[in-house]
């Protein structure tokens, strides 16, 4: 039930403060800070939370006052995550932000179990194409590419030399087929023996 009326008051006020809402891009291990208006006003537990993947919202950090010693939730790391408050704003800083640390960051506060809503952030962790490489879980996807890619490369490249290597036969076929066409008979051999040689032709005639 709380997180539905925490859902239910982030539309609201997204819907009514669009002029709260900013984009903050930072690249992976750098260090950033979130501010919001001040809420020393406020009578209520001042808080800092994000809005995951789905329905659910899980709190940061909160203080009972502005002047409080600042308290941890759940999953979120002391010394990566701190929260701080001057006279005019209330701070979050996270240090060494990671891609998973992307998201919306609210600045709110809980008052009668109602929660109220100051400012918005959306927090971009913008990744590097060397970044996603380095990852452990995207270096094998990529080897894999990789590996594909050169298959692929060294098959085209046996195609294109089968083709070419059936070309030159067929080539030569045509060329042997023609030759044989175009060749001749041996010629017959003449006798050309000297007139010495040759047999005298005599004719005889017959007397009465």
């Amino acid at each position: 039930m709380g997180n539905f009326s925490l859902m239910l008051a982030l539309l609201c006020w997204v819907a009514l403060s669009a002029s709260l809402f900013q984009t903050v891009t930072v690249r992976p291990d750098e260090g950033v800070t979130l501010r919001c208006a001040n809420l020393s006003r406020i009578a209520g537990h001042i808080f800092w939370f994000k809005l995951n993947d789905g329905p659910d919202v899980s709190r940061i950090s909160s203080m009972s006052t502005s002047e409080a010693v600042p308290s941890l939730h759940g999953e979120f790391q002391r010394g990566k995550f701190t929260m701080r408050s001057n006279v005019t704003n209330i701070f979050l800083d996270i240090k060494q932000v990671e891609v998973t640390d992307s998201g919306l960051y609210f600045c709110g506060f809980y008052a009668e179990d109602f929660p109220g809503v100051f400012a918005a952030t959306y927090l971009h962790v913008e990744v590097s194409l060397l970044h996603q490489i380095e990852e452990p879980g995207n270096l094998l996807n990529w080897t894999l590419g990789g590996v594909v890619i050169f298959l692929a490369m060294v098959i085209i490249n046996l195609v294109v030399k089968i083709r070419t290597f059936s070309f030159i036969l067929q080539n030569l076929d045509s060329c042997t087929q023609n030759y044989a066409a175009l060749s001749f008979p041996p010629k017959a051999k003449t006798n050309r023996r000297p007139a010495a040689e040759r047999e005298p032709c005599v004719l005889y005639a017959a007397t009465r």
